[in-house]
Formats: structure tokens, C-alpha cells, sequence
């Protein structure tokens, strides 16, 4: 990070840091213009600079656009006209952009499997490195002022939170643990304990999550384990009994 002097200006927000998602939601914001009629999504957590906590409840917000309304208590939003993409440039369309470009596509397919971009769950637990960037320019018709849009957008992510299955009743699930760090010794225990997240029925879903490195962290040591390779594959096997 370049050093800065005297002679630099910043916005008072944090444009260089790291941010631990904690919470994610969508709603409406009192602050802006109309507040009624502009939907965001909220996020919120930790954000540290240089290794140092900055904020432990630093926010960020990224409006849906047009037609989105929320529903489920913020949970999700839904769009009138009964289209489930967002605008591009709209500022959740921002975000998915900036996420599924980070790499190569690990992260857009680890969202996918998490949930849907229009169900705030799927954006809690992200880990992301930000950037605060311009985004848009543009002049103001009644003053000529020249104004800008500025967005806080990962350049970089590591997943942390659960992705999502579904269950036999036809909710959300639980699912399994994304690829990171901080694993357990013992393999075998964390095979367990991640099966114990999925329902009775759902050994299917589970083994294509816990082969997945961008799920389950220890994927590949699975697939390196010939004998726990087949016993995770095995519906009737002692381990996935004794996770359920």
C-alpha cells in the first residue's frame, strides 16, 4: 500500500481493507432520498487495515435497482416482473460482478452452490479484500455539478460461510463447510461432522459437497483416502450413520 502524506485527501470511508461479513440482509435505508423507494443490500462485519481492526461493525450497502421488493423479513428480495438477475448496473449487479471475477471462477461456482444472489444468506461469511472504486460519472442537469459513484468491491475472496442444500421438506438445509482454513487433525471427524448437517435422505447431496474443494476444505484428501473415499460414498456406512 503506497504511503500517504499530507498533500492526500480520502473520503472518510474505508477504501483499502479486509471484510469479515457477519451479517448480510436486504432493506430499506432511512439515510437516503426516498427511502421507500430504494431497496439495498446490507452488509456488515469486521473490517481490519493492514492486520489491524478498523470497524467491528462496519457497514456497506449495494442498492438492487428497480422493481426489487423484500420479502421473508429481509431475507430476500423478489422482483415484480418476476426476473431473478440484477441489473449490472445497479449496485448488488456491481458486487456479483466483482465476485465472480476475482479468479478463475472458484468463487462464482462456491456462490452458486451457497444459494441464490438474491438471498442475502449467500453473501454471509464472504471474507473479501475491498477497494474502494469509481464507478460512474456523471454531471448534475439543474446545478452542472460534476458527481461521482464510488462502491466498496472485493478484489479478492475467501469463503467461509455454509453452502446450501435442500432439505426433504423443501426448505433450506444446512450444508457443508467452504474451503478455508483452520481444519481439524482429524479427517474422519470432519467428515462426520459435516454430514450431521444434511437431512437423513440427502446422502447424495452431501457426497457431491464434501468432494467439492470448494465447499469442504479437505476434499482432496478424501479422494487421496481410498478406504474413507468409499465409505463416503456408501449410504450405508458407518460413518454416514453415525453422523445421523
Amino acid at each position: 500500500m503506497a504511503e500517504k502524506t499530507s498533500w492526500d485527501t480520502e473520503s472518510g470511508l474505508l477504501d483499502d481493507y479486509d471484510f469479515a461479513v457477519k451479517e448480510a440482509w436486504f432493506g430499506t435505508d432511512d439515510e437516503v432520498e426516498n427511502p421507500d423507494d430504494r431497496i439495498f443490500l446490507f452488509l456488515r462485519g469486521e473490517a481490519t487495515v493492514d492486520g489491524e481492526l478498523e470497524d467491528d461493525e462496519h457497514r456497506e450497502r449495494y442498492s438492487t435497482g428497480k422493481n426489487w421488493e423484500v420479502v421473508e423479513d429481509g431475507a430476500e428480495v423478489e422482483n415484480a416482473t418476476g426476473k431473478n438477475r440484477f441489473n449490472q448496473n445497479a449496485g448488488v449487479g456491481r458486487l456479483i460482478n466483482a465476485l465472480v471475477k476475482v479468479d478463475d471462477g472458484d468463487t462464482a461456482k462456491a456462490l452458486a452452490a451457497k444459494g441464490e444472489a438474491y438471498e442475502a444468506a449467500t453473501f454471509n461469511g464472504l471474507n473479501m479484500h475491498m477497494e474502494r472504486k469509481i464507478v460512474s460519472r456523471w454531471t448534475d442537469s439543474d446545478t452542472g455539478e460534476e458527481l461521482e459513484w464510488a462502491l466498496a468491491l472485493p478484489t479478492s475472496v475467501e469463503l467461509k460461510a455454509k453452502s446450501k442444500s435442500k432439505s426433504k421438506k423443501g426448505g433450506s438445509g444446512k450444508a457443508g463447510r467452504a474451503k478455508g482454513k483452520g481444519t481439524t487433525p482429524s479427517l474422519r471427524s470432519d467428515i462426520i461432522d459435516f454430514a450431521a448437517e444434511f437431512e437423513d435422505d440427502e446422502h447424495d447431496d452431501f457426497v457431491d459437497q464434501v468432494l467439492d474443494d470448494a465447499v469442504f476444505a479437505r476434499a482432496e484428501e478424501i479422494q487421496d483416502d481410498d478406504e474413507l473415499h468409499a465409505e463416503v460414498l456408501d449410504a450405508d456406512s458407518k460413518l454416514w450413520a453415525k453422523a445421523h
